[in-house]
């Protein structure tokens, strides 16, 4: 889903962007899904106690993550990655530990949107969730933290990391709910033709912005809230 289409979230984002831009920056960066460490707590900074952090959550964005732009098209590399993930010592001890967010899947009452969804739990057994039409990305975080709760997995926001493309909607829910992050800095790209870029023109503007603000002005993704005690 486009962010002009998501005025909500581009107002928020704007917001975060002028008064606390390192607030957009992701605790970790990999190139794409397939580089992300297992297990995912490896990848994040440590806490304030000097440990790594302990994740029991994944959340995982779909479009130019781990599928194309606009599809629901399904890689091997992405499928066998996704199957790793599932069968790690933090996500197997609950078929629910993992959980798709999309702005498309599963974001709307659409028959489109609740066929991509079904069809995506049935090909790779990861639920997904069905957003609220007034709480889409980057607002969804207690929907989020609801599921897992419901399910088992955990209710603590410090034990739940989202994967993602977009700082303005992944790394910006996980801030708000005092969440870890990974950014996708390259999005999805396809292991035979790995220089093509199916980035759109806002992800670009974000790796501009992330280059300025981590690289000019020397900032860094705070811990979540959560950690350091402000919520």
């Amino acid at each position: 889903m486009p962010l002009l289409s998501n005025v909500p979230a581009l107002r928020l984002a704007l917001a975060y962007a002028v008064h606390d831009p390192a607030s957009l920056l992701p605790h970790a960066t990999i190139p794409n899904l397939i580089y992300l460490p297992i297990p995912v707590s490896s990848g994040l900074p440590k806490l304030p106690s000097g440990e790594k952090p302990i994740i029991r959550a994944l959340v995982l964005d779909k479009d130019n993550t781990f599928c194309p732009p606009d599809t629901s098209k399904l890689h091997p590399a992405y499928i066998a990655k996704l199957e790793k993930l599932k069968a790690s010592d933090e996500f197997s001890h609950n078929h629910a530990s993992i959980l798709i967010v999309s702005n498309t899947a599963g974001s709307s009452s659409k028959a489109e949107h609740e066929e991509e969804a079904k069809y995506l739990e049935g090909e790779l057994g990861i639920p997904v969730l069905r957003q609220h039409p007034d709480r889409k990305k980057p607002f969804c975080g207690p929907d989020v933290l609801a599921f897992f709760k419901e399910h088992g997995v955990t209710d603590n926001p410090a034990e739940i990391a989202f994967v993602g493309d977009r700082l303005a909607t992944d790394m910006l829910v996980a801030r708000e709910i005092g969440s870890w992050s990974y950014w996708c800095k390259e999005g999805w790209r396809n292991p035979e033709m790995p220089g093509r870029d199916y980035r759109n023109i806002f992800n670009k503007m974000e790796a501009r912005f992330e280059r300025l603000i981590r690289g000019g002005y020397g900032k860094a993704a705070p811990l979540p809230a959560t950690v350091v005690g402000e919520k």
